[in-house]
């Protein structure tokens, strides 16, 4: 008789497009191929009633949700009883204000093994628990991906007109908590609507982005294409030179990643430890206009390395603590 898997994951699966929810579908996918039994439950679909029947039944529930007040309510639920929470912080420990951050902390005391993606993030919350483990949120691509054959095609189109073709991502329009756009997509607008000659791919899935350029008066020229449909960013990466990843805050970024698996140049701000073969850049609008320009006139070549696997990481911890 088939024992009964231990292991709960709660999470949430595409759509919307996201760094959180590609991982997720990636690693279920990875721990299907390599036969490991667990559940699975949608935590936005499914009802509070039913995610609270899920935790009672499972002896290890790993999570994956980004609200500080709801990944604590969940660690002290689990906690209370007799559960070993083990979480995923997807961002990088300290991004929120005070408030936030000490709910955080208390979170990371509480749960039985809290994860995070970078060596900042593992340095500070290893801390305030010492069960905390660093595994990264690449996972390459499980299965075929394809995109519509209309964003194929504007992709491709785009990609003919210019010599050199850039492309960043974004998953919604946020603000960080000083109150600055995350992911910078509108200096990058500004500062390509000074470079005819080079062309910007924006992915915007959500489709929140280009309503919000045009309500902040920025033009989008037409060396700027914004693909405003869900798609999946690993093929929009096959068709560009250099990736973009200019925010005010990360976690461990899996676009960064898939760009370099696909020996890709990446020019990403320091403001989390970066995987090595990426650019980087200060956060200042100057230094990034003078490094974007730098690259369009002098592409250099990338130097492949072994990427980690994130699903191979995270099976072997599993196996080795789901008992």
């Amino acid at each position: 008789m088939k024992q009964a898997s231990k292991l709960l994951i709660l999470a949430t699966m595409p759509p919307p497009i996201g760094g959180v929810t590609v991982h997720v579908q990636r690693l279920l996918k990875y721990l299907d191929n390599n036969g490991y039994d667990y559940s699975f439950t949608d935590f936005r679909r499914s009802s509070k009633s039913t995610v609270w029947k899920q935790i009672r039944q499972y002896r290890y529930i790993h999570f994956h949700i980004y609200h500080p007040v709801v990944r604590l309510v969940f660690v002290l639920f689990g906690t209370m009883l007799g559960k070993k929470m083990l979480f995923t912080l997807h961002g990088n420990v300290g991004r929120h204000g005070w408030f936030y951050n000490l709910l955080d902390k208390y979170a990371f005391r509480i749960a039985y093994m809290p994860i995070v993606l970078n060596q900042r993030s593992f340095d500070r919350a290893r801390k305030w628990n010492r069960r905390t483990q660093l595994i990264g949120a690449f996972i390459p691509p499980q299965q075929e991906e394809h995109l519509q054959q209309t964003i194929r095609n504007a992709a491709n189109t785009f990609r003919n007109k210019y010599p050199i073709v850039f492309a960043t991502n974004a998953s919604t329009v946020s603000l960080d908590k000083a109150g600055n756009e995350t992911y910078q997509v509108s200096l990058l607008v500004k500062i390509f609507n000074k470079m005819p000659q080079a062309g910007l791919l924006i992915s915007d899935a959500s489709g929140k982005y280009r309503q919000y350029l045009l309500q902040q008066g920025y033009s989008i020229t037409p060396n700027i294409l914004l693909i405003s449909e869900p798609h999946p960013f690993f093929e929009i990466l096959k068709v560009t030179d250099v990736f973009l990843r200019i925010t005010t805050t990360d976690g461990d970024s899996l676009s960064v990643k898939e760009a370099l698996f696909l020996e890709k140049q990446v020019l990403a701000t320091d403001v989390v430890n970066r995987p090595p073969g990426t650019q980087l850049v200060g956060l200042n609008e100057w230094e990034i206009e003078d490094a974007i320009r730098k690259m369009q006139q002098n592409k250099t070549m990338y130097k492949p390395h072994r990427l980690m696997n994130g699903g191979e990481e995270l099976l072997a911890l599993y196996r080795q603590t789901v008992a």
